[in-house]
């Protein structure tokens, strides 16, 4: 029977738990509304989605979301879900955007559906409102469309339009703006408004319509109150527990009053909101009332209320007032509590403290045994069993107790054992007590048996239940150790450059595994190990990160190991290689000392050269044993969690010419001028050919560059041409090739070079006479000597000739001129280079002497002739007997005097007085 009353208790303990938990509740932390996919103001004629989010409410099936616009309350929206625990919801509301929408202001209500053990309010959240605009397809436009302005301060708003009118005006009762044409904006300007219930209406009158376009202004004109004051109505002093009273906020001097909420609070709980539908405009005392009925919880609790103006989310938010807390004092009658009707005591313990009062006034309770007073204090002997206490306050406040003063089970057994997987195992533990108990193993509230071969997931605590009259229990923490079992939630991964990547080790083990990561260490690798995960995370990850990553976990009893591989794509791996020097150009028989490094530790690091390996990171690079010329040295490095990677020198191995000579293609001797000749310059036994430059140069003139493209790196011979058209100006030009290396900046400095000999031209050139010396035309007197000399200019010099036997050397003379010399002498200058010829008409002229100066004039006067001579210088030829005067020739003929020609009868003997006349 004693252990019938001790499992009810133990059920009924069980029962009042689940009864607690299965009132749990929460209301939400916040309430707001907003348009789907949409900022800004709305078009006229559209649908939008309205959403309310409630965020953190439990349990979500007892939550209603109700919809309002203005006061007017539209629709609700109910939960079906099952969820216990807090949880964000949303409920969303469709409306049709119009005209009579604009200024407009919804919102939404979270009200929390009460079962009837639930707390009293509060049930209910309010959004803040939703202020809506609409722009429609009227050309009136208001900028801003609505207005919140604070009573007694400025307000300004612009009215606009794009299309042609004939007046736009401001109609309002205070500010008005009259009728202009011209303009396309006119602003309504308030410096101070003292109007509480103002309605602006901007209109336009288009051309050619009968009616303005019009468009009201949305206007708020507030006011926060000016006192804000809490108090019991119709009460003063402490209050009653379960006695039902009514708390009164008073908010004085407000407007308007549909924008106040009241939100009550005590201490810092909010309880609730109260809203209000009244549509005055104008400042006016309200008050709200909250119904409350304090229990013994509320004693010493502070109510307290708070107005505030909620004017939208595109208003300023004037600042709330709050009351006064308004204290309040519970009064409570006695009650007994936590005092079961059986108790259960060890020896010596006493029944001071077993039962609990309560009551304001605190009552002073009494304890008696067989109807008379004992201390409570005194401890009791098992001896006293079954005996019947009562704790007495009054006649309808008492509580009787049976007492059962026992000695309960006291166990002996260990508290932890450790055992290896698959041994069995049997608890050594006993236990004793009065009555005798009854011994249970428990683990996890589900029965066990022992003994028992023990596997890992046997690994726990184990509760030995003892019970008689009362419970001892005892836990028993039985650890059963095991290796680390294969690493699980470690994969590859391939990733984008700049990804966050988390690898993820974990191995089941007990005692729990330690984890060690060999991986390349980068400072953006970080490792955190908790409740058995060892996580490792890259953060921004870049080509250092590519590689290999082992996770190791081990304990006493083994280890296990798994590596995976990292990519990231897009970037180049990490190669922490550094070769010194990168370039090297080496002389044809020279050799250098090539470094490889790393600043990371590697596990192997080598050179491979001309197929051997060299062990370490100096190499001597001999250019002799070289095989061919295309030799490249590759250091290699393995590296722990990175890729096997190299990394070579780029060897130019060079040999200067062994002769560079210069040369006429396909000619020797001297050259003619005005021929094309090509220069070509030889190269001998040179390497590489394609950093190889051929400078030509006359004299100290360089003249160009020759490059070459050729990839072939071993020594060849190579040749560059010149095209040349010598001139008599080059006569003697020493014209030379040189051979440069351009190694670049790596190579010796200046590039090594190699030049020709000379080669020293001779230009031919054809002869051209001396025409200056030797005129087209040549006039010889009778009877003197003459001597026509022909000069030439040529290379090689030229021989001269006449057509004359009379020629010697280059001079023509004629000793004595007569008759037989008139004639045309040809003089011809020839070398290997060509020939010039020139002619020379040479004209026999008569040995003139001076006879008379003069220029005759004719004047004709009726039939007589008369003379006028003007004295001049006329010859006379011996031969002929002609006479010149002037390039005219006069003849004898008849004994008179003929000019050109013409007989003027002129006698003879007036010319032997010198005297002509024409």
């Amino acid at each position: 029977m004693i252990k019938n009353i001790f499992l009810k208790t133990v059920m009924c303990k069980r029962r009042r738990e689940k009864t607690i938990n299965a009132r749990t509740f929460g209301t939400p932390n916040m309430v707001s509304i907003s348009v789907v996919g949409h900022t800004g103001p709305m078009v006229e004629g559209t649908w939008y989605e309205l959403r309310c989010d409630v965020q953190k409410v439990a349990p979500d099936q007892l939550l209603t979301v109700r919809w309002y616009k203005g006061q007017t309350l539209l629709t609700d929206t109910s939960f079906n879900d099952s969820i216990k625990t807090p949880v964000d919801k949303s409920a969303t509301y469709w409306i049709f955007a119009n005209t009579t929408d604009d200024g407009a202001e919804y919102r939404c209500e979270a009200v929390l559906r009460q079962r009837q053990a639930g707390p009293q309010p509060p049930t209910t959240e309010m959004s803040e409102p939703l202020l809506v605009t609409v722009y429609c397809n009227c050309p009136v436009v208001l900028q801003p469309p609505a207005v919140v302005v604070e009573y007694g301060t400025s307000v300004s708003v612009n009215c606009s339009t794009s299309k042609p009118h004939f007046g736009m005006a401001w109609e309002v009762s205070q500010g008005a703006v009259d009728p202009q044409e011209g303009v396309q904006l006119i602003t309504w300007n308030v410096p101070r408004l003292e109007e509480w219930d103002i309605k602006p209406l901007c209109y336009i009158n288009i051309k050619n319509q009968t009616k303005p376009d019009k468009r009201h202004l949305p206007v708020i004109v507030y006011k926060t109150p000016d006192n804000v004051s809490i108090s019991i109505v119709n009460h003063t002093g402490p209050v009653t527990e379960g006695t039902q009273y009514e708390l009164q906020c008073d908010v004085q001097n407000v407007a308007p009053v549909h924008r106040l909420t009241v939100k009550w609070y005590k201490g810092q709980t909010l309880l609730t909101d109260t809203f209000f539908n009244d549509p005055t405009k104008t400042p006016v005392n309200r008050f709200a009332t909250l119904q409350i009925s304090p229990s013994r919880a509320d004693d010493a609790a502070d109510y307290w209320c708070e107005a505030e103006l909620r004017l939208g989310p595109a208003a300023p938010q004037p600042p709330t007032m709050k009351s006064d807390p308004l204290h309040i004092t519970v009064h409570y009658g006695p009650e007994i509590s936590d005092c079961p009707e059986y108790v259960w005591l060890k020896e010596g313990e006493n029944l001071e403290g077993y039962c609990s009062v309560t009551g304001n006034p605190l009552p002073e309770p009494r304890w008696l045994k067989a109807g008379k007073p004992i201390d409570p204090t005194s401890p009791l002997r098992r001896t006293e069993n079954r005996h019947n206490y009562t704790m007495y306050i009054n006649e309808d406040t008492r509580q009787h107790l049976m007492v059962f003063v026992m000695y309960g089970p006291e166990i002996s057994c260990r508290k932890h054992i450790t055992v290896l997987e698959n041994e069995e195992v049997e608890p050594n533990c006993t236990a004793e007590g009065f009555p005798p108990p009854e011994v249970t193993w428990f683990k996890e509230e589900q029965r066990v048996y022992f003994p028992q071969r023990m596997q890992r997931a046997d690994a726990g605590k184990y509760v030995l239940v003892a019970v008689n009259n009362s419970t001892s229990n005892h836990t028993l923490e039985i650890e059963v150790q095991y290796s680390p079992s294969d690493i699980m939630g470690l994969n590859d991964q391939s990733v984008t450059q700049g990804s966050k990547v988390d690898l993820n080790c974990t191995s089941s083990a007990w005692p729990r595994p330690d984890y060690e990561w060999i991986y390349h260490p980068e400072p953006n690798v970080r490792i955190v190990s908790e409740d058995g995960v060892s996580k490792l995370s890259i953060a921004s990850a870049s080509g250092n990160n590519t590689g290999t990553y082992t996770c190791i976990a081990s304990n006493t009893l083994g280890k296990t190991n798994l590596t995976v591989r990292v990519d990231v794509q897009g970037a180049e791996a990490l190669c922490p290689l550094i070769v010194n020097p990168s370039h090297v150009v080496l002389e044809y028989r020279g050799s250098v000392v090539v470094e490889c490094n790393t600043s990371v530790s590697p596990s192997d690091l080598h050179w491979e050269f001309l197929n051997h390996r060299v062990n370490n990171g100096t190499l001597l690079v001999n250019s002799s044993q070289f095989k061919n010329w295309d030799e490249t040295p590759r250091c290699t490095g393995k590296f722990i969690g990175l890729d096997t990677c190299t990394k070579h020198v780029d060897i130019t191995l060079y040999k200067t010419p062994d002769n560079v000579s210069i040369s006429i293609v396909n000619h020797t001797g001297p050259v003619i001028e005005g021929t094309q000749y090509e220069l070509q310059c030889d190269v001998q036994n040179v390497a590489p050919v394609q950093l190889l430059t051929v400078k030509w140069y006359k004299g100290q003139t360089l003249l160009t560059d020759t490059f070459f493209n050729d990839s072939i790196k071993t020594p060849v011979n190579q040749s560059a041409t010149l095209q040349i058209s010598p001139s008599r100006a080059d006569d003697a030009a020493d014209y030379w090739c040189e051979a440069e290396l351009r190694l670049g900046p790596a190579g010796p400095q200046p590039p090594p070079t190699m030049k020709s000999n000379p080669l020293n031209i001779t230009v031919y050139y054809k002869p051209v006479i001396n025409k200056g010396k030797l005129p087209a035309t040549m006039p010889v007197f009778w009877g003197y000597p003459e001597v026509l000399v022909c000069e030439a200019e040529g290379h090689p010099s030229p021989v001269i000739s006449w057509t004359s036997t009379r020629a010697e050397g280059g001079n023509l003379t004629i000793t004595v001129a007569t008759i037989e010399n008139d004639g045309v002498y040809n003089c011809t200058a020839t070398n290997s280079a060509g020939t010039d010829i020139v002619s020379v008409k040479v004209v026999m002229k008569e040995d003139y002497l001076p006879v008379v100066a003069g220029f005759v004039a004719l004047v004709v006067v009726a039939t007589s002739l008369i003379f006028i001579c003007i004295y001049s210088i006329y010859y006379k030829n011996k031969k002929t007997g002609t006479y010149t005067v002037e390039g005219a020739n006069l003849s004898a003929q008849n004994g008179n005097i003929a000019q050109n020609g013409k007989d003027h009868s002129i006698p003879m003997k007036k010319l032997s007085q010198s005297t002509i006349c024409a």
